[in-house]
């Protein structure tokens, strides 16, 4: 492809150089420019890619998209723009033949339950034979092949050439979640969204945003972009004080869905009523009221399973089979996700790292009436420390019995952070463990008949990041590890003296 038709969709570059150059790749890592490649120099939160525009030139790139001209004396194709990420989003799209066109396209914004939604609504696509495909926080759906997860929304590059696998194997949508640094960062510059959902807004990621004023305008960006384009349909949790305003704000588009427990909603479910194995509520939709019966349990649950069911309307598929297909939804992992089978007493993985997300798993689970609940958690290292004690309050608050260990210190002091969250705790008695390995063990063993353990935080998460360093380790496997063992202790030794 020349540089001239690369750049094609960019707003008002200005180029130096031959635009008839030939363009076989596109970076924003300056290790993988070379030959063929434009390389597109972006401002990140740990580096500056113009820094690094030096390096791609010697390692012979075949253009330099920066947001600076072009020094003195410098030959290579040089195209300056005002945003290089929005710019890098155009010219991904462009080289990969706007993948985004052939494709219906549903993202889910928020602060709790994008995961579940883009399951929930993948599987729904999918029953209704429209073959869709899957980007968010646990894998990759490609449309029949799926890889592991490198970030919830990649950069716009990546995505670009995601969606264009997409496509050529056959995928008619696709659900994907959408972080606020994605849209702070330009990531989805220049997707048409068909539908773009929002979940809910509670205290997260302000090491990054700052203010929560902040981290909501960032969220907004994605209806925005549907405002802007004149089409789509927003799809809006009305019960969170955040999603109203977002219902203010561009309720004059006329594409806006609200949902939820509330009167007179779009999408309102009635009447919840759940056990271990799954949930059933009443929907009042578009006029009509259907029985839903669902797999997952709590109330957050139907939120995302209503929100779901809404967005799939959107998207043209007939109301009345979702609501019978997502009875056959599948469990999300790590999200409330039930390790034991049977037994004297319950296990659950959740993914739950937000002091509101651990309310409503802890709310859900004592409904369910158990003897005790033991919660397992801790906080992330180089994140939010503001949030650490509201951590230990909502464990303590819903749990009789709590755990605090380490979660991913990262770079941090694991001590540090249990010091930091344990300020929240108000009376006496919980244990503090640092190794997660030894406190998910304590737990499971001290646990009663009747009783409900939650190991809560990393879900899915199949790694621990200590001091840097990322090392296997999957709660799901270490619950079933010492379920293992336990009974294994308990099984009757062979009587040989017969």
């Amino acid at each position: 492809m020349k540089l001239r038709d690369a750049i094609a969709g960019m707003d008002k570059p200005v180029t130096s150089g031959s635009l008839d150059t030939e363009i076989t790749g596109i970076a924003y890592d300056s290790r993988k420019a070379g030959p063929g490649i434009a390389f597109v120099a972006i401002r990140g939160t740990a580096a500056d890619g113009h820094q690094f525009i030096p390096q791609a030139i010697q390692s012979g790139a075949a253009a330099i998209v920066s947001e600076t001209a072009p020094p003195d004396g410098v030959t290579v194709p040089w195209v300056h723009v005002r945003q290089s990420r929005m710019a890098l989003a155009d010219m991904a799209a462009v080289f990969h033949g706007s993948p985004a066109r052939a494709m219906l396209i549903a993202g889910v914004t928020g602060t709790n339950g994008k995961t579940t939604i883009g399951f929930l609504l993948h599987h729904l696509l999918n029953a209704a034979h429209m073959r869709a495909g899957l980007l968010g926080t646990v894998l990759y759906d490609l449309g029949g092949e799926q890889i592991p997860a490198t970030h919830t929304t990649p950069e716009s590059l990546e995505i670009q050439q995601l969606l264009a696998t997409m496509r050529d194997n056959g995928c008619r949508a696709v659900a994907m979640e959408v972080s606020s640094h994605a849209l702070a960062q330009d990531r989805v510059h220049g997707l048409p969204f068909a539908a773009a959902i929002f979940t809910n807004l509670t205290q997260d990621h302000l090491d990054y945003h700052g203010t929560m004023e902040e981290y909501f305008h960032a969220k907004s960006l994605l209806f925005q972009s549907v405002a802007d384009a004149g089409s789509g349909q927003m799809i809006i949790n009305a019960d969170d004080a955040w999603g109203r305003k977002l219902v203010t704000q561009f309720e004059s588009t006329g594409r806006i869905t609200r949902y939820g427990f509330g009167t007179g909603l779009d999408f309102q479910a009635t009447d919840v009523r759940y056990d271990l194995t799954g949930t059933s509520f009443q929907l009042t939709a578009r006029g009509r009221s259907f029985l839903v019966r669902l797999p997952l349990i709590g109330d957050f649950n139907v939120y995302n399973s209503v929100a779901a069911i809404a967005a799939a309307h959107a998207l043209g598929l007939n109301l009345r089979e979702s609501i019978n297909h997502i009875k056959t939804a599948p469990q999300v992992p790590g999200r409330l996700e039930r390790v034991t089978e049977g037994g004297p007493f319950q296990v659950f993985v959740d993914y739950a790292h937000t002091p509101d997300a651990l309310i409503n798993v802890l709310r859900t689970l004592r409904a369910l009436r158990p003897k005790r609940i033991i919660t397992v958690f801790g906080c992330g290292g180089d994140r939010d420390r503001t949030k650490r004690p509201k951590m230990a309050r909502a464990a303590e608050e819903g749990s009789d019995i709590c755990v605090l260990t380490s979660d991913n210190p990262r770079t941090e002091n694991p001590e540090t952070i249990i010091a930091d969250a344990r300020k929240g705790f108000a009376r006496p008695g919980h244990l503090e463990i640092v190794d997660r390995r030894e406190a998910i063990f304590t737990a499971i063993q001290n646990a009663w008949d009747g009783d409900i353990v939650l190991i809560a935080g990393k879900g899915h998460e199949t790694y621990q990041e200590v001091n840097g360093v990322r090392s296997p380790f999957d709660d799901r496997r270490m619950a079933r590890q010492c379920l293992f063992n336990m009974k294994q202790a308990r099984a009757p030794m062979d009587d040989d003296r017969a």
